[in-house]
Parts: structure tokens; sequence; C-alpha cells
């Protein structure tokens, strides 16, 4: 055991501690550490389990429950006895370290396939030979829940020496060195594919490594296993999916208000105009016999009428622009969330780089404010006061200073001047709540589907797969009230050419 031990590079021992049947002294927590020796093949063959009943309480008595076999004091020369399922250990209040034998099927699985040159083959076969080697380690995860798997991590580590190998590569992890020996580390998640069934963790179960050699030799191979995916500090995050929700639920509702009040501009820019050509129609009717009342009249009715069609949607328009992207944090959080979708699927559903979600969201907010407040305010407020104010003002002071004969010629050019204002802003209108409409249908409302679905149903997966992680204490066994934790440590033996 102290061999084997040594062998594990310094790996710290892990594990679990148990509390057993009524009326007994239970250790409140227990570590546990599983080592396997394996095969070439990856097939476990031999399988020991050291654990630690921590005595908190320093009690004289602690009870555990165990399938191992072949139990060892391995810290002292406190007695105990086995009693079925359970090992009752004279503690005098120490904490106990101890031992067994296990030939119980290890939650996760392991297999090794090696290629020579494209050819599968044995590790005996390929020991001392030269050419383009592959080593595949495949990871079976066998603690299934229901739908999901247990959250099992696989950190894989070997090494090779220095210029002993060429062109060496792993995938899913990492080759680093220190000038005489080349360290392999990587890592496997078997079952987080089929737990989460996101495209981007197929192969997530599988490592593999990839050189040349004009001699093959393999050194020890660790590999230590964890049902820690991640922990609950890591899933602090999804806390905040619901308020995101709330948010996207609120932008998407902002936004239809948005979309009508555009056309509600739209619509009332259209009746202003159609209030011009009907003035103008009506001058035909006066012929030269128009006085200043009347003209002012027009001028009044084309300049405040514009105006007040304009004005009556601004505070509506912009207040809701700046109520949900300057006044709502969670909003331009939402924004920023479409903005990493959007630049993944431009380029390939990869993860971007912050730079280019930055450009992104920049884009989408922008996108916002000038389709809503810039073409909205600018060009409807600016343009009715100044095209319809103005030319109004101009075709009074014409009626007042122009003979009579030419007063209805006059007015009918300010009428059209006007009327080609209008419908620079009909237009403008009409612009914006097709965008607006585009931009509702193709940006925010699947910006809130994407939230309240995928987003939503995968961190609900992930919660899943917490509680399974905690809820997996023991390999060997463990009482029914005590905490724990578990590692496995495997190990393939090396083997070096003749």
């Amino acid at each position: 055991m102290k061999k084997y031990q040594k062998n594990i590079m310094g790996v710290a021992i892990m594990g679990m501690m148990a509390l057993v049947p009524t009326g007994a002294t239970y250790a409140l927590s227990q570590d546990e550490t599983v080592y396997a020796k394996l095969g070439s093949d990856g097939a476990a063959y031999e399988t020991s389990v050291v654990e630690h009943l921590k005595n908190d309480k320093k009690d004289y008595q602690l009870f555990d429950r165990t399938s191992l076999r072949d139990i060892e004091n391995l810290n002292g020369f406190e007695s105990f006895m086995v009693e079925g399922g359970k090992v009752i250990w004279n503690a005098d209040g120490k904490d106990i370290y101890y031992s067994g034998k296990s030939q119980k099927e290890l939650p996760v699985q392991m297999s090794v396939t090696y290629k020579m040159d494209g050819e599968a083959k044995t590790l005996d076969e390929i020991i001392g030979k030269s050419g383009s080697f592959e080593i595949s380690y495949k990871f079976k995860n066998l603690s299934k829940v229901g739908d999901m798997y247990t959250p099992f991590v696989a950190a894989l580590a070997t090494t090779f020496k220095e210029g002993a190998v060429s062109g060496l590569e792993v995938s899913n992890g990492k080759v680093e060195s220190n000038g005489r020996t080349l360290a392999v580390a990587a890592v496997a998640a078997p079952g987080l594919y089929e737990s989460l069934g996101i495209e981007e963790l197929k192969g997530s179960d599988e490592i593999v490594l990839r050189f040349e050699t004009e001699k093959f030799e393999m050194s020890d191979v660790y590999t230590v296993v964890t049902p820690k995916l991640l922990d609950s500090e890591d899933l602090k995050v999804f806390a905040e999916l619901d308020t995101l929700s709330e948010s996207a639920n609120v932008l998407a509702n902002s936004s239809k208000q948005l979309v009508n009040g555009s056309a509600s501009l739209n619509a009332g820019l259209s009746e202003l105009r159609a209030g011009i050509v009907a003035a103008k129609q009506q001058m035909g009717a006066f012929a030269t016999n128009i006085d200043n009342a009347t003209m002012a009249q027009i001028k009044s009715a084309a300049a405040v009428g514009a105006e007040q069609a304009v004005e009556a949607k601004r505070a509506e328009i912009e207040a809701g622009v700046n109520a949900q992207l300057a006044g709502s944090p969670e909003l331009l959080n939402a924004l920023h969330l479409q903005a990493e979708v959007m630049c993944s699927t431009q380029i390939g559903g990869v993860t971007c780089p912050d730079a280019q979600i930055q450009a992104v969201e920049a884009q989408l907010v922008a996108g916002i404010k000038n389709q809503l407040v810039e073409s909205s305010m600018l060009i409807a407020k600016q343009t009715a006061r100044e095209t319809a104010s103005a030319t109004a003002e101009q075709v009074a002071t014409q009626v007042a200073s122009t003979i009579q004969a030419k007063v209805a010629p006059a007015v009918t050019g300010a009428i059209d001047t006007i009327l080609g204002g209008v419908d620079r802003l009909v237009q403008g209108a009409g612009e914006l709540n097709a965008g607006m409409t585009k931009f509702d249908q193709e940006g925010i409302q699947p910006l809130a589907n994407f939230v309240n679905g995928k987003i939503k149903v995968t961190a609900n997966k992930v919660e899943r797969l917490l509680k399974l992680s905690e809820d997996y204490q023991s390999y060997a066994g463990i009482a029914d009230d005590a905490e724990g934790e578990t590692k496995f440590i495997l190990m393939i033996e090396g083997k070096k050419a003749e």
C-alpha cells in the first residue's frame, strides 16, 4: 500500500465518512479514496479502498458501514470488529484510517485502445516499435439515475521523455514541457453529453493521444475520478435566470408596445397627409379669393397638426426606449446574451472572443436607439416643425403681400411643399415601423424564447447534475446519516522496451 500511495504522485487521500444505526456513535464525515489497478486495456483487476473516519466528537467507539473485505488499520493499533455490513472501531477519541479490498464494479470504467500506423494493436505488440501511434482512453459512466448520469470528471496524467516522441497531441487536454519531461494532462466527463444534450460536449468522454516515436514506451498513467463536476457556488449564476427570464418577458412586451406605437405614429401621419391633400383640393374652389384668416388656418393646421401627431407619440416611444435600454441593467444583460448567440452563430457555433461579442452587442443597442429615437423623434419632430410651420408661415406671408390673382397658385405650391415634408415623415414612420417590427420578430422575441426555453431547460438540468453530485457519497458504503466524499485513483502501469 505504501508503494502504491507513493506512485499516486502526491495525490492526497480523499473520501467519505459514515453514520450507522440507532444507539451507535457515528463518524460525522468520511473521506474515501478508491485505488484501482488497471490492465493495459483499462480493465480493473485489483481495487483497494482507504477510508478516513473523522472522529470530530472524540468518541470512544465509531461505527461504519462497508462492503470491504480484508480490513486493515492503517494508522494505529485500534481494534475493530466486523458484523455483517458494519465495522465497529474502538477509536478511543482518534480518527480512524483503514483499508480494505473490493470486488465491486467501479462507477466509471475505462477502455484503452492502441493503434500503430492506423492499425489496432495491443500494448505488447507495439512496445519498442517505431511509427505513428494513437492511444484512446474511453470512459463509460455506469452511474445513471433516471435520464441523467452522476457527473463524474476524470483527470488523466502521464509523461514522456523529452525527445523520445515528436508531434505529441492530446484531445481535451494540454502538453507541457520542463525541458526533460513532457507532461500530459487531460480531462473527460463521461455521460455529460447524454445528460445535457449539448452538441459541443460530444466527445467529452474520450481522451486521445497522438505522437510519433522511434521506440515506443509508456509511462504510468494515472486518472483521478471525482463526482464533483460543479460546486454549489458555481451555480449562483443560474439563480439569476429567473430575473433574466422576467426581464426578457418585459423586453418582449415593451418591444411589442414600441411596434404598436410606431404603427400608431405611421397611421397618424397618414391621416395628417390626407387632411393636407383635402385642404389642397379645397383651394381649387377658393380660386383667387383667399383672405389672411383662411391662410393662417392652413398654416396653423399644417404646423400644429404635424407636430401634435408626432409629439403625441414622443413620450411613449422615448419612455419605452429609455426604460428598457437605459434604465434596466437586466435588459442590457439580455441583449448581451443575444449578442453571444448571434456572434457564435455568425462564426460557426463556437465561443466568440469578448471583443466580437461587445461589437455585436453595441450594434444591437445602437440599432434600437437609432431606430426608435433618431428615426422617429429626429425625423418626425424636426421635419414636422421645420417643414410644416416654416412653409405655412411662408405661405401666409406670400398671401399677405401678393396680389389676389396669385394667392391661389402660391398657396397651392406651399401646400405641395408641406405635403412633400409630410410624405417624408410618412416614409420615415413607415420605415421605423417596418424596422421595429423586424427587430421585434427577429431579435427580441427569439431572445425571449431562447432565455425562457433552451437556457432555462439547461439550467434545470445542471441543477439536477449538482444534486446527483452531492448525492454520490460513497463507493464501498456509508452510514445513513453520514456525509462523505469519494475520489477514485486509477493506475495503468507503464511498460518499457527491453
